[in-house]
This record gives structure tokens, sequence and C-alpha cells, in this order.
């Protein structure tokens, strides 16, 4: 086998075939890459891949169409058939042969993640994850390829069968949702001959045994029945050859018959137990948070689903399976079309396909389709693109909304020229059930016993020293506040300083807090976007941090610092962290003209811009230092980090103290972690070495060697 193989790895490369082969597809991949990563900045490196598997179906067959074609039209075939050697060991030389070329030319994109990694990218194991699913697809690929060419004497007859094949089987998925409407025992056997369905788990960052098992499967399958042909043409026509025909043709059909309905046996195994979510934002997976609800959730609860479970969007349903398998929630598909009337015993409310109906008891939640994914405008294109997807958040939150059917309150001081919340913020709480109400202290004598949590969020005034009162009363009764200090009059355009108001600065004085005057800058690259004051600073794992702990993917512009006194009776700590070569710049006045750069009378060091304390009391306090963290416009710029940091702040914080379960808000999951930034430089560099140089270089060393070969 061993010779065999080397015999045909050296014909492939001493003849132009192998050396076109690799230059077409890395000159594809690399034009993909250049393109769609590099230029357009995409960190997945599926898009590209997604590119080149149609690429694969077309040069595979020109890569084995000589492998048995020629071997029969030359009449050297029979030679190998008379070596000492099987024709299983002949068939399995052949293949690794052009399964290693095809290795080669993945081998050259293998390095491309890293490439991407280097310049920002945070997905590395989904891409992969995806090049090993083109790899098996392309591996399966030359399997169909191998056994067409035992068929012809025909280099181009060999060629154009192959393809044939090889494109119907890429395009049948597409074939058989036209011809089943509803998934049955029909379409998932004839799933069979789907060659690329398969693969889309892959290249959505999913590692799929299934998968693995159908490539395998039909690699094996082919390779079998490539030696039945073989060994048919071993015969010669007697009584005995008839009769080993027909047990040869037995077994053959055997074969596929195995091979069919093992790949259906697999396919009703649940997917919890055969894909692995490996996404950089695991999309597919239940949070941690998710999970902790879960496995305390102890009501019998239904969601009904508006489709039938064919017609389910894929992700939803992904996320419903991973519901379904907890004992107390059933997860139930209702067609449209069969019972057009089920949504309105429910509710008045139009609901499209694929929205949810939760229902515990007497109490009904519904999750309109519209809520599942979060879209933003693409400059470009002038449409809408997806953005972040949030299953699991809606399903969690009406869950808990149809168990305690009522809204925890949450309150936002006014009346001292506070910033209002951001959409984003605001909207993470009406997820969470809770209900948001402005206070004004001037009007109410205290705070309320029902709120579950206090939102101070940068006051531009200082409080009365009744109102200080009112919340130093709150929190010794375990009250939770966020505080968000302000640096900056919006109105006046004017510094402000935390010693401007006494009140307020008593008030965090008495938990142990205190402010500094001035804005902190930032001296080192990666802790700032654009301008020293615009900061990124390191998240410190905590309660608050969860997703985002340890990345500079919170912004905060004309932040504040902050430090702590510890005493016994609380436990305070850090939650957002600059450099250590950080920066307070003071003397600033709001004028545009003011200089931030760096002076030797600036204090200089590590500060911190978010601390969380735990009071005596039992009551929890937060303190940022940014009046801009929480609107949207920050947000925006961090792919909605900062309202995943206020969101994570109130799951920490909007917790009571009578052993009732609090509140939880699940963030929505980016379905993209954020664009990669690529020098121009760099854009040049790996753009003509993917998409020119290495292509170039391996067609030009065969035409070489073709020449040097023709010559001799």
């Amino acid at each position: 086998m061993i010779a065999i193989f080397k015999r045909d790895f050296r014909s492939l490369f001493t003849n132009v075939i192998g050396w076109i082969f690799i230059s077409v597809l890395c000159a594809f991949f690399g034009l993909y890459f250049l393109v769609t990563n590099l230029l357009n900045g995409m960190p997945y490196l599926s898009y590209s891949l997604s590119g080149v598997a149609p690429i694969v179906i077309i040069v595979t067959p020109i890569l084995c169409m000589r492998v048995f074609s020629e071997e029969r039209k030359n009449r050297t075939d029979q030679l190998i058939f008379t070596a000492p050697v099987s024709p299983l060991q002949i068939i399995l030389g052949k293949y690794m042969a052009v399964a290693c070329a095809f290795t080669i030319a993945v081998v050259f994109m293998a390095f491309s993640p890293i490439v991407l990694e280097v310049y920002g990218a945070s997905a590395l194991g989904q891409n992969y994850i995806a090049l090993l699913g083109f790899y098996l697809f392309g591996l399966a690929c030359l399997a169909i390829a191998l056994f067409v060419s035992t068929l012809t004497r025909s280099q181009i007859i060999s060629v154009i069968l192959s393809f044939i094949i090889l494109f119907l089987g890429y395009m049948m998925d597409g074939i058989l949702g036209l011809i089943f409407t509803e998934e049955n025992f029909l379409s998932k056997l004839l799933d069979f001959i789907c060659i690329s369905k398969p693969l889309q788990n892959f290249l959505n960052g999913i590692f799929d045994i299934k998968a693995v098992v159908y490539y395998v499967l039909l690699i094996v399958l082919f390779i079998f029945i490539t030696y039945c042909v073989i060994q048919k043409r071993r015969w010669t026509i007697s009584k005995q050859s008839i009769t080993r025909s027909l047990s040869r043709g037995a077994a053959l059909v055997l074969a596929i018959v195995i091979a069919v309905f093992a790949n259906l046996g697999i396919s009703y195994i649940p997917e919890k137990y055969t894909e692995f979510d490996v996404t950089a934002t695991g999309i597919y997976t239940i949070s941690k948070q998710g999970k902790d609800f879960l496995s305390s959730y102890d009501k019998e609860a239904t969601i009904y689903v508006l489709a039938s479970e064919s017609e389910c969007d894929e992700n939803l349903k992904k996320t419903l399976d991973q519901f379904d398998s907890y004992d107390n929630i059933k997860v139930e598909y209702i067609n449209p079309s069969d019972n057009p009337m089920f949504a309105s015993s429910y509710t008045s409310e139009k609901l499209s396909a694929n929205s949810l109906i939760v229902v515990s008891g007497d109490n009904y939640k519904t999750v309109s389709y519209d809520d599942i994914y979060e879209y933003s405008m693409n400059q470009q294109t002038y449409s809408y693109d997806v953005t972040a997807y949030d299953g699991e958040g809606q399903i969690i939150s009406a869950l808990e909304r149809v168990v305690n059917n009522n809204d925890a309150l949450v309150c936002t001081l006014t009346g001292h020229g506070e910033q209002e919340l951001g959409a984003n913020a605001t909207s993470s709480l009406t997820k969470g059930n809770y209900k948001l109400q402005s206070l004004n202290l001037l009007e109410n004598d205290t705070i309320p016993d029902d709120c579950r949590l206090l939102v101070v969020n940068a006051p531009s005034k200082d409080l009365s020293k009744d109102d200080a009162a009112k919340i130093s009363e709150y929190t010794s009764r375990g009250g939770n506040v966020i505080f968000n200090i302000a640096n900056v009059d919006d109105t006046a355009r004017a510094i402000v300083s935390i010693d401007d108001m006494p009140n307020y600065k008593g008030l965090l004085d008495s938990y142990g807090i205190s402010v500094k005057t001035g804005v902190v800058c930032e001296n080192t690259s990666g802790y700032f976007y654009k301008q020293n004051f615009a900061l990124l600073p390191e998240v410190l794992e905590s309660d608050v941090s969860t997703g985002i702990e340890g990345k500079q993917s919170v912004l905060l512009y004309s932040a504040t610092a902050i430090s702590y006194i510890e005493n016994g009776n609380s436990t305070i700590k850090p939650l957002l962290q600059t450099s250590d070569s950080a920066y307070i710049k003071t003397g600033l006045d709001g004028n545009a003209n003011n200089s931030v750069e760096k002076s030797d009378q600036d204090e200089t060091g590590k500060f911190y811009l978010g601390v969380e304390e735990t009071t005596a009391q039992g009551s929890g306090i937060v303190v940022y230092g940014c009046q801009y963290l929480f609107n949207d416009e920050m947000d925006s710029y961090v792919a909605k980090h900062n309202s995943q940091l206020f969101v994570n702040t109130v799951n920490a914080l909007a917790s009571t103290n009578n052993d009732t379960q609090s509140n939880v808000v699940i963030p929505a999951k980016q379905v993209k972690v954020d664009s990669i930034m690529v020098t121009g430089v760099a854009l040049v560099i790996y753009g003509i070495l993917w998409g020119l140089l290495i292509p170039l270089a391996c067609l030009i060393t065969g035409i070489v060697i073709w020449a040097i070969r023709r010559k001799q």
C-alpha cells in the first residue's frame, strides 16, 4: 500500500495536475480571505470556506480523473492487479495520495486563523472547527470522485460524471427542502445523499459528531464500492464468477443499506450529546446564569412554538432543544397552518411564525420572533444585519414572568440633573421583568420597601441632606444602589468635581468610597480608543463581569478614579481598572482646547473606575466613575458590552433579603465578535501571499517540472 501511495503521490507532482489543484484552491481561498476577512474585517473563516466549498466539487474530479481512468486506458492497471498487494491496499494507497494533495492545500489555509487572531479576532476554536468540517467535506468528495474514475476509460467523462454527482449531492439539501415541507422518516433517510448539509454545523461553529460519522461513513462506503468495482473487473466469465458476482452485489447492497441506516440511526440521537458549541460568543449554549436559573426552576412550564419542527428557526430550535431536556419544561411545536386559532386562545397579539407562548398554570407570556434577534443598519449596504441572538434571554425572561407573575421595582433617582439610562439599559430591565420607575425624594418620605434597586445615575447637582439621609437609611435596610459619578456638566461644558457636591461626597465617604478629582487618561496602547480619555479598562473577574472579564471591552469617556478603604463591617473589591501608566488630568474646564497630554504634575499609576461593596447589612453597592457608561452611544462602540455590564450589575445587586429568587437577565449573544482591524501592510502581504504568491509558485513549479520531464 505504501508503494502504491508513493507512486501515485509522486505522479501527481511530477505532472502538472497536483500543482494545479493546490494553486486553484489556494487562489480562490486567498481571494475570499483577502476580501472577506482582511478587507471587511470578518473574524470568521467560515465565510471564506463556504465560498471555496463549491470550488472543491469542481477541482476534486480533476485531481482524481487519472487515478484509475488513465491506468485502465493505458492497461497499466493489469500490472497493478497482478502485484502482490490486495485490491483494497491499492485503493487505499491511491486514495491516500490524492488525500495528501488536498491536505497540503488545507495546511496552507490553516495558518490564516492565526493571522486573524494576531489582528484581534477571538474565534480561534470556531475557525479551526470550520476548517475541520471543510477538510472532511473535501475528503468525502475525493472518495466519490475516486469511485467514478473506475467506471470509465475516459478522463473527460470521469471529470464530467464526478462533477454531476458531486453537484447534485451539494444541492440535494435544497432540493429535498422543496419536496418535503416537514421532516419525516423518508426525508431523514435521503439526508445521506446531502453531502453539504453536515458541513453547515461546522461552519456555524458547532463540533458535530453526527457530521463526523456521516463523512467517515461516506468515505468508507465509496472506498468499499470502488473495491467491489475493481474486484468485478478481475473476475472471468464462469459459473463460479457469476456466483461471486451475486455475493459481491449482495455485499454492496448490504453495505449501502448499513451506511444509510447508520446515518439515519445517529440522526435520532439528541443533539445535546452530539453537538458542541465552540462559537466565540456561545450562541448555541445555555449560559451559566441560565443553567443556574433552570436548575432551581421547580415549576411546570410549556413552551409553545408557532411553527412546525422542521420549519422552526435553526438557532431557536437548538436553544429550545436544550430547554426541552429539563424535566419540568416541555416544548411543543404548533403548525399555524394546521391550528390557525391556537395563538388567539391566549393573546390578541398578531404573532409571526417562530414566536413563542410560554405557559405555566394560568399564567402566560408571549415572546415575539422579532425580539429573538437584534439588528443594526449596515451603512455600506443600507440594509439591516443581525447583530445579536437573544433566544435564551427571552425564554428565561418569559419563564420567570409566568412563575412570579409580577414585576420587580427598580427606581431611578431624579431631581439632581441625573443622566437618563440608555434604551439598551432600559430594555434589559424590561426583559428581566423589572418595572422602571422614576423617584423624586422631594415627593417621597422614603424609598419604597419594594424597590429592588436604586440607580443614582451621575447627578450633576448635589443631593440635599435629606435625600442623602434617605438613601443611607435605604441601604441600612439592605437596599441596593448603583452610584454613577458625573465628571462633566453637559449643559455648561465644564468639569464637575465631587468636592463641589459635599452631600453626595459625604454619602459615598460613609461607605468607605472616595472619588478623585480630575479626568483619568491612558498612556498604554490598547487601554484607550482613539483619545487618551476614552478608556478601555480591564474588567476584573467578579459577579458583574460575566462574559466580559479580562477584556478591554467596555468604554468609559471622561471617567473619574475611585478609591476605597476597607473596614471590618463591609467588603469592597474593584471591578474596572486602568493600566499602570494611567494618569489623572486636573485643571480642565471643559474647553476643547485643553490639553490632555501627560505632564510631570499629573498623578500616575493604576486607578479603579468601578468598585463593588457588600455592607454589614447585606446591602449591595456598586460605584462607577463615568456618567456616560450606560448611554447608547458609548454602548454602540463596544458591541453593547456596556449594557451587558449594566445587566450583570443588576443581576448581582437586585436580590431581595427574604429568600425569594432574584430576577435573571441574560444578555443577548453577539452573532459576530468584534471586527478586526488589519493594517494596510498586512493586507498587501497576506493578500499577495495567499491570493497570488502561493498559487503562482505552485503553478510555475508544476509547469517547470512538466516541461523538464517532457524534454527528457
